[in-house]
């Protein structure tokens, strides 16, 4: 079994779930007009979503992703449930090549099912304050926006490039300590840093579960678990379908992820270590272009 010890406060805050409902022209010259607008639309409405959802990350730090081990818990969820669910997250996770940890790992990705989630989240600041003691106020903040259906952060650390933990020295005068990496590694033109997440939360509202499937569930919650992105809100755009618009419209929400899901956390993963965040933008259309728009050819 695994253990819910990085989340022991948590615990606290949560119970048992009820269980889940479950005119002629040239055919040629037709042809090439329709797809050149199709593939414009396509990246107007990729590059839309992917600005909308897109949490940017500090100033001049990389993305941060999943580069450790992760060990999924369910926390709120019928047993039988939740192991379904995890599998779920597990086999997403195994497509981006995200290792899974062993039996009897401490959970570090951890999804549970709540009353109240900002009201969860509120007192989980004040009762377990180190599941957020890497976050910045704005970046707290953030974790309340959104369709209000879910709420989800990630405590992340910068690591040097190749994984090593930064030393810790003291620099000026007074003394003041500072992070830094391998001077022998660092050039002026490349940041050699990398940001790992090291912890995901994400919170269900669990009066919103019933008509939602398990596989929507758990393609959700791997999308915020696996990237810093947030879920469609009411006032957000509607460019193209994502899973992530499962707590705004659940009957119009998609059964799984999409093929703009699927391109998003790929673009993701494969980006070089040190990218910056606004390099997702053209990533995540290239791949999207790549799986959708060339098959289609």
């Amino acid at each position: 079994m695994k253990k819910l010890t990085i989340c022991s406060a948590v615990a606290l805050c949560l119970s048992a779930a009820a269980p889940l409902l479950a005119q002629d022209t040239d055919p040629a010259e037709e042809v090439i007009i329709v797809t050149g607008e199709r593939e414009q639309e396509a990246m107007e409405r990729v590059e839309g979503m992917t600005r909308a959802i897109t949490r940017r990350p500090r100033v001049d730090k990389p993305v941060a992703r999943q580069y450790g081990q992760i060990c999924v818990g369910v926390m709120g969820m019928d047993p039988a449930y939740a192991g379904v669910l995890i599998d779920r997250i597990e086999a997403n996770a195994r497509r981006l090549d995200i290792a899974i940890a062993g039996e009897g790992c401490q959970v570090n990705t951890l999804v549970a099912f709540v009353d109240d989630g900002p009201e969860e989240v509120k007192q989980l600041r004040k009762e377990a304050p180190w599941l957020f003691s890497t976050l910045l106020d704005y970046e707290y903040d953030r974790i309340l926006r959104g369709s209000g259906g879910a709420h989800a952060w990630h405590s992340t650390e910068e690591r040097e490039v190749d994984g090593k933990q930064l030393a810790v020295i003291e620099v000026g005068d007074p003394p003041r300590q500072v992070k830094a990496g391998d001077p022998f590694n660092a050039t002026r033109m490349t940041q050699q840093i990398r940001m790992d997440m090291i912890g995901s939360v994400v919170l269900m509202e669990r009066a919103l579960v019933p008509g939602k499937t398990l596989q929507q569930l758990a393609d959700y919650a791997s999308m915020r678990s696996f990237a810093s992105i947030d879920d469609m809100a009411s006032d957000g755009p509607d460019t193209t379908p994502t899973i992530l618009s499962l707590f705004l419209d659940a009957d119009a929400a998609p059964q799984e992820m999409t093929e703009f899901d699927w391109a998003y956390l790929e673009a993701l993963y494969r980006l070089p270590r040190t990218a910056r965040g606004e390099q997702i933008h053209d990533a995540a259309w290239s791949e999207y272009r790549k799986k959708v728009i060339r098959a289609k050819d």
